[in-house]
């Protein structure tokens, strides 16, 4: 019996066991590790919240390549009235993956074992020509095969904050439970970030009916954006790609490229979002192109504006954040923390705008810490992972964007060796192909990843 061993049921674990439980030959195991113990959650789909809703249109968000309408005809049967234009909340979207995993158990359940595990693990080793999988618990397991299928961990706290970091007025971890507030009403919030994590924490603070102001600082204070509330019938010019692809591959004249057709494509009413959605097949193709400096040059100059453009929010998200805008129970600031003074159950914190000598000084009564998952291996404190790097199973890319996989997504040592018996499949993605963190795309990697595992097991 050849046994695979995904750990982690986020999204993208949970998208690998539906495929290889359905390309899988007779007599497998499959065995999925979580420590949760709720598959299909992970950070994106874990919340409760009926408020926090996809960013992505239901008809975009099927878990499986092969079946388009997958997740709008679940929406459909639950929410009668939902189109492919629909945004639904994210609770909605972890019952439907959950839901598929089971029937695809419960199809394959005459010819694959499948064990489901709420542990811990503690370490890998290599054994004969699979790996050893350590618990927390001292069990170990063998297996032919492992998918690591880490999602997003917690946000880091940046170094300015760590004389808070043990204050009861910080919040590390806007997902670690439910936002504590001080008991009076008016209190005063500080965001630190201005994403798509932030508009979740805003959407909470708005539900617990909180009337005080929420400061939400950022570098560059950048605003999120909105989809589009119908689907759009315009055809971006089909020469964009070549274009894109036969020029020189820096930033400058990628950003130049874009903006240039953005900007002659309006006159014909084909608006700016249909230009970044064209820009998405290639993405992958481009990021490859760049050095290893011009990568960094994007990161440093470009991706904040590339993401607030990119990772739009729902409509009906974005209507919320805007009116509490308009009502200044939002202020939006540019520029970064010099200090933070504690002072009973409060914190003074001293700001330095963008760009201008101006320095605000802000009481307030809450800090929470939305500047978004970490990504960097190397900067995540987790036993497994600290394991995985100081024994060379895996590699961390130069500008810590992630893990270091092949065309197949076996992991790479640090002398580029891919691994025969360890792959990976998540957002840490993002260090090879950039577009690796939305569904549309994980979706793929996932399903060609268990598909070749499938293979492999049927030819032993």
């Amino acid at each position: 019996m050849k046994t695979l061993m995904i750990i982690g049921a986020g999204f993208s674990g949970t998208v690998a066991a539906i495929e290889f439980l359905r390309s899988a030959p007779h007599g497998a195991k499959l065995i999925i590790i979580n420590r949760s113990g709720a598959v299909a959650r992970g950070l994106a789909y874990g919340t409760s919240s009926s408020k926090h809703l996809l960013n992505v249109p239901a008809g975009n968000m099927s878990a499986l390549v092969d079946d388009p309408d997958s997740f709008l005809r679940y929406c459909q049967s639950c929410l009668p009235g939902t189109t492919s234009s629909s945004f639904v909340s994210r609770k909605q979207y972890g019952n439907y993956l959950a839901e598929l995993l089971d029937k695809a158990e419960h199809d394959a359940k005459n010819h694959i074992d499948v064990e489901r595990i709420t542990a811990e693990v503690k370490s890998l080793s290599p054994h004969e020509k699979g790996a050893n999988v350590e618990l927390c618990s001292g069990d170990t397991i063998f297996a032919d095969h492992v998918i690591l299928a880490f999602g997003h961990f917690p946000p880091r706290t940046p170094a300015v904050l760590d004389g808070v970091l043990d204050s009861a007025c910080y919040m590390a971890n806007p997902w670690s439970g439910p936002i504590s507030l001080p008991e009076k009403p008016d209190a005063s919030i500080l965001l630190i970030g201005g994403g798509l994590t932030a508009l979740d924490v805003i959407s909470s603070l708005i539900q617990a009916t909180n009337t005080g102001p929420i400061y939400m600082l950022s570098r560059r204070g950048l605003l999120p954006l909105a989809h589009r509330t119908a689907k759009s019938t315009s055809h971006p010019p089909t020469s964009l790609h070549d274009e894109l692809l036969n020029t020189t591959p820096t930033a400058r004249s990628y950003l130049r490229t874009i903006k240039a057709q953005i900007k002659s494509s309006a006159a014909s009413g084909i608006n700016w979002r249909d230009i970044i959605a064209a820009v998405r097949p290639i993405t992958s193709r481009l990021w490859l192109k760049l050095s290893e400096h011009e990568r960094s040059r994007f990161l440093r100059h470009v991706q904040p504006y590339w993401d607030v453009h990119r990772h739009r929010v729902a409509p009906e998200t974005y209507q919320s954040f805007d009116e509490a805008l308009q009502l200044k129970k939002i202020i939006p600031l540019a520029g970064r923390i010099k200090s933070i003074e504690l002072n009973n159950d409060k914190a003074l914190v001293t700001i330095q705008s963008r760009g201008i000598h101006d320095v605000k000084k802000l009481h307030v009564d809450r800090i929470i810490n939305c500047t978004g998952p970490n990504s960097n291996p190397g900067l995540i404190e987790e036993p497994l992972m600290q394991q995985m790097i100081r024994d060379d199973l895996i590699a961390i890319d130069s500008l810590g964007l992630g893990l270091l996989v092949d065309n197949s997504l076996a992991v790479k040592s640090k002398d580029g060796t891919p691994s025969e018996w360890l792959s990976y499949v998540g957002p840490m993605l993002k260090a090879n192909f950039w577009e690796a963190t939305a569904v549309p795309e994980l979706r793929l990697y996932a399903s060609m990843l268990a598909r070749k595992i499938s293979e492999k097991f049927s030819r032993i």
